[in-house]
């Protein structure tokens, strides 16, 4: 006789036909797959809302997952989105828990008495309370938006989210001095990534701006610079970068940066460029920098711009190469402190260095010092490294033209490494 489990063991019923091929009970079981291939699943429509919104409206086991790539990001551009938002914290207070990346960019509105941009930026105050029911932001964004203007309520509301904040992106925020814009750096205690992009201020304060004594704005306890350290930093010209590098200097835990995206304009004042790549020493990784054409001879004499002290360098960018700039340099060659930077590489981990340049003509491509960058990068603790070139071309420059001319250029590197040109 043969044997079968207890449950598969069950008498013929009346409405149970012999033909049917499942037992009765089988009809009243569903397949129950794990929740984590659930999950996954709505993982990867991370960025299809629609799809989102369609898998929290199935069942309440897909609403999590669902709600947490919905409210990842939230954007507040005016009023209304402002009070759209608000009414739903208030309707589903859970909500505010899955919000992880905030942006609150006003718009310009027309032009001020001074003939400068006007910001619409009066909805931001009614943000506050909102702003406190956000417990978890990593990652904020503030676009034209004037911080002096903010009522007080507005500045604390925003200070307590500043607790948790990493990543920080300013675009075109204004400031009433050069004080309030580093109390308000200051206020992040665990701050890793900062881009500095278009922040301006109406006057300089008077020195000493390396007094670490708290504002009456910002707290106390958000002072503390601890905790903070950075590891990222884009500044651009438009920035008075020198401002936010010595605030860094001034604070030697924040020196672990590992990456640097610099665009510098202050033709007078390289030192800070100098001391802030120093500071950084093996921590740097990857270094982007933009100097103008027209820099200064002492930065290359007195070796501001030197890569000596930092052995970890792995990727090097020099972007903004407009060879069609007039120049007046200590060379007959254009940006000599490329060339310079290049030499003063000790690192034995660069496995990138990548150039971008702007020519109307095949010609432009001459004014470069050739024969040294190739015998630079031709160095042998240089084998096997990656060299790419973006090449932004006129008509009067065939891309066919530009990658002959600057293959041919660079012979004795394509030895000893990889070429790669592309004309955009």
């Amino acid at each position: 006789m043969r044997y079968y489990p207890r449950r598969a063991q069950y008498h013929l019923s009346r409405s149970h036909h012999p033909s049917s091929r499942y037992p009765p009970w089988f009809s009243t079981m569903s397949p129950t797959l794990p929740p984590e291939l659930f999950d996954e699943t709505i993982d990867h429509l991370w960025d299809d809302s629609t799809a989102l919104q369609a898998c929290s409206l199935t069942c309440r086991a897909w609403l999590p997952s669902s709600r947490l790539h919905l409210f990842r990001t939230v954007r507040l551009r005016n009023a209304d989105d402002c009070t759209r938002f608000t009414a739903l914290l208030t309707a589903v207070p859970s909500v505010g828990h899955y919000v992880r990346k905030l942006s609150l960019s006003a718009e310009y509105d027309g032009v001020d008495s001074e003939g400068g941009a006007r910001e619409n930026d009066g909805w931001v105050n009614a943000a506050a309370p909102l702003l406190t029911r956000l417990t978890g932001i990593s990652s904020l964004g503030i676009a034209r938006v004037r911080w002096g203007a903010l009522l007080p309520e507005t500045h604390a509301a925003f200070f307590a989210l500043f607790r948790t904040v990493r990543t920080l992106f300013l675009f075109e925020v204004k400031f009433s001095a050069s004080r309030d814009v580093l109390d308000f750096l200051s206020a992040f205690p665990v701050l890793d990534e900062l881009y500095f992009q278009g922040v301006s201020w109406a006057h300089d304060s008077p020195p000493p701006l390396e007094d670490d004594s708290p504002s009456d704005l910002v707290p106390a306890v958000l002072m503390s610079q601890d905790r903070m350290q950075l590891t990222h930093l884009f500044l651009d010209p438009r920035s008075s970068p020198t401002l936010v590098t010595e605030w860094l200097l001034g604070h030697p835990s924040e020196q672990r940066l590992r990456t640097i995206q610099l665009c510098w304009h202050d033709l007078d004042n390289t030192k800070p460029v100098r001391d802030l790549l120093h500071a950084s020493g093996a921590s740097l990784e990857t270094l982007q920098v933009e100097f103008p054409p027209g820099i200064a001879e002492d930065a290359v004499l007195q070796d501001h711009l030197s890569l000596a002290h930092n052995t970890g360098l792995r990727s090097l960018h020099f972007g903004g190469l407009n060879v069609n700039t007039l120049h007046s340099f200590l060379s007959t060659r254009l940006f000599p402190w490329v060339t310079a930077m290049l030499a003063q590489i000790r690192s034995t981990r660069l496995e990138e260095v990548s150039f971008a340049l702007e020519i109307a003509s095949v010609g432009d491509l001459r004014a470069l010092d050739w024969a040294r960058i190739d015998a630079e990068l031709s160095r042998d603790v240089f084998h096997g490294l990656a060299v790419l070139f973006y090449v932004s071309c006129a008509r009067e420059a065939p891309e066919k033209d530009v990658r002959d001319e600057i293959t041919r250029r660079l012979a004795g590197f394509q030895q000893r490494g990889s070429l790669c040109i592309s004309c955009i």
